[in-house]
Order: C-alpha cells, then sequence, then structure tokens
C-alpha cells in the first residue's frame, strides 16, 4: 500500500518544503522582527527609522522562506533547473547579509 510515483514525489515535495521552513522558520521570524524595528525605529526606545535596513532584513525573510519551495520544485521535478534559482537566492541572500554586515559597520 505504499505511494508510488508521481504521489511519492508530491509528498517528498512537501515534506521536503515543511521541513525546510521548520528549519528556517525562527531566523525569518527575527528577520521580520528586526524589519519591523528598523522600519518603525522603535524597540526599547524610539529613534530615526532606517528603511534601507528594513528592505534589507524583510529581503532576507524572502529569500529565506523561498528556498525551501525551490527546494521541493526540485523534488518534484528532478529534471528541473530550480536548483539554480535555489543557489542564486542563497547567493543573493549572502550578498544581502553581506551589504547589512558593510552598512551596519559604517
Amino acid at each position: 500500500m505504499g505511494v508510488k510515483g508521481k504521489g511519492a514525489r508530491v509528498v517528498s515535495a512537501m515534506l521536503a518544503v515543511l521541513l525546510g521552513w521548520v528549519i528556517v522558520g525562527y531566523p525569518v521570524f527575527l528577520l521580520g522582527v528586526a524589519a519591523m524595528v528598523y522600519f518603525s525605529g522603535c524597540f526599547l526606545e524610539c529613534s530615526e527609522p532606517d528603511p534601507w535596513a528594513g528592505s534589507l532584513a524583510a529581503g532576507a525573510a524572502v529569500l529565506l522562506m523561498a528556498g525551501p519551495v525551490l527546494v521541493g520544485w526540485s523534488v518534484l521535478r528532478p529534471g528541473s533547473s530550480a536548483w539554480k534559482y535555489g543557489v542564486g537566492a542563497v547567493a543573493a541572500l549572502a550578498v544581502v547579509g553581506l551589504a547589512g554586515t558593510i552598512y551596519g559597520s559604517l
């Protein structure tokens, strides 16, 4: 009574996406809080808002949420080029993180 063929790939892809979201859930939450703090300028006390840093944090959160979807797509369609987009998303996330680090150190 095992699932065979395309049904097994669909189940595997869904499990890959859900597992990926469990793994990146906490960092995405923290990036969302950071984006909210940067956009509003208020955490414990209010200061000047920083939309650039908020955009970087929000962009990083979006890329982290998209990563597991691309992994699931690669599992669902083994011959697809979704892994290239996954690598591109990770590279873009690295650039965003590097820009945030450089911007924060200025």
